[in-house]
């Protein structure tokens, strides 16, 4: 009984608008006092223990080189290549705006930095070009949700650092679905573009894809310096993410001479209020976590799921469609933290490995960024697209019935995901 009344209590908290981690801390404090008393010496141990990982530096590193490219003139560069490489297709612009999410979430990791920097070069460039604005939208909206899936990924970080699973196998993980993913929107902009005869780029000469390339040459390194550094062992995702930095820094300033100092300044606060936001979020976490296992709270799950759900397939529909509505209603780093720790258990009895489920679980709640009634790329996209929120998420079924299916073939067909890391060599599970 004191477990659902713990629940219940950290849902209300929620209700009342309470941020998400002084409600977790709050919660866990109650259930100390509950189970025995508060000891100040364990909650500050057990919070500062949370924060005191190596893996964890990663993400201040690649929120700051996200900003970093945004500001430097690097997504503009990156929106031309991809023009040139598919701007040509039915629908053209499109498919660039899909093509550069997936080059742009080599290097920022999150969802929100792709439709916020990137998205508006190209719902400017579609709307001038003749796409409807609920188009250029949602099609900027539901192509940044590659950004968590293709490595680097800020959610997997956190997952990984919660889960115990491999920073770097999440990493290679994330590949094929990414790919998967850009694909099947892919294969909806051709769609709506022959329905609805929408304009397409004239095929690039020789010479005009070549100076695309040579404009974008130096971006499109920074994804291949994180991903064979970390396949060839060189460094660990964590010392990517400072490289990465380091490069971003070097394009900014030296070669691209866009960043200056009153520039980096800006960046560098902004890039320090999120990262202690998270900081702060993951330690608040920590210290639930110990305090749900305290309390007997997965243990009370496992054993009622394990009473109705028979079999690993029946757990992944069921765990996949509580995600669904959880990302609806929470931040992604958010519901990570608080939920990693109480799916674990059932994850293990079930046999459902641990780095493919972190790419399920990622996707899941990328899916819900887009959903009302707290979908934060909705109202970000719809803010710098100028369309209502109420006609953003109507126009945005047919991509997020293209994610669904995404999701699908990654749910059941484990080796999307596992195919990479396996091959690597690297550890999952």
């Amino acid at each position: 009984m004191s477990q659902i009344v713990f629940l219940l209590l950290l849902i209300a908290m929620f209700m009342l608008g309470i941020p998400v981690m002084v409600s977790l801390g709050l919660t866990s404090v109650v259930m100390m006092f509950a189970k025995g008393g508060v000891k100040w010496a364990t909650i500050i141990q057990q919070m500062i223990g949370g924060l005191n990982t190596f893996t964890l530096l990663a993400v201040p590193m690649f929120l700051l080189a996200g900003k970093l490219m945004n500001s430097s003139g690097t997504t503009d560069r990156l929106f031309d290549f991809a023009k040139k490489l598919v701007g040509w297709l039915p629908g053209g612009l499109a498919h660039v705006n899909i093509v550069s999410s997936i080059i742009f979430a080599g290097m920022s990791g999150t969802a929100v930095s792709d439709a916020s920097g990137l998205g508006v070069i190209e719902i400017r460039a579609m709307n001038k070009a003749g796409f409807d604005k609920e188009f250029s939208a949602s099609v900027t909206a539901a192509s940044s949700t590659v950004g968590p899936i293709i490595p680097p990924s800020l959610p997997l970080v956190v997952y990984g650092t919660i889960s115990g699973a491999s920073v770097g196998a999440l990493f290679m993980a994330g590949i094929l679905p990414g790919i998967l993913m850009a694909i099947i929107m892919m294969a909806v902009a051709f769609i709506f573009a022959i329905v609805k005869h929408y304009p397409k780029e004239k095929f690039p000469c020789l010479s005009e894809i070549a100076a695309a390339l040579k404009e974008g040459f130096l971006p499109l390194m920074a994804p291949v310096i994180i991903l064979v550094g970390i396949y060839t062992g060189v460094y660990t995702p964590t010392e990517s993410a400072a490289i990465v930095v380091f490069y971003s820094l070097f394009l900014g300033i030296v070669i691209y001479k866009e960043l200056s100092l009153k520039d980096l300044y800006a960046i560098l606060v902004d890039s320090v209020m999120d990262a202690s936001t998270i900081g702060i979020l993951v330690a608040a976490a920590t210290l639930f976590g110990m305090c749900i296992v305290r309390a007997l709270i997965p243990q009370t799950i496992l054993g009622i799921v394990t009473q109705s759900v028979t079999n690993r397939t029946q757990l992944l529909i069921i765990v996949n469609i509580f995600l669904l509505v959880v990302g609806m209603f929470m931040e992604t780093t958010s519901a990570i933290t608080i939920l990693t720790p109480i799916l674990m258990p059932l994850l293990i009895a079930f046999d459902v490995n641990l780095v493919q489920f972190g790419i399920i679980m990622v996707l899941n709640l990328m899916i819900g960024v887009l959903s009302p009634p707290f979908g934060l790329v909705l109202f970000v996209t719809s803010r710098i697209g100028e369309v209502p929120v109420q006609r953003m998420a109507k126009a945005l079924l047919p991509w997020i019935a293209a994610l669904l299916i995404a999701l699908a073939f990654i749910t059941f067909i484990p080796e999307i995901s596992l195919y990479i890391p396996r091959s690597m060599g690297l550890s999952i599970g």
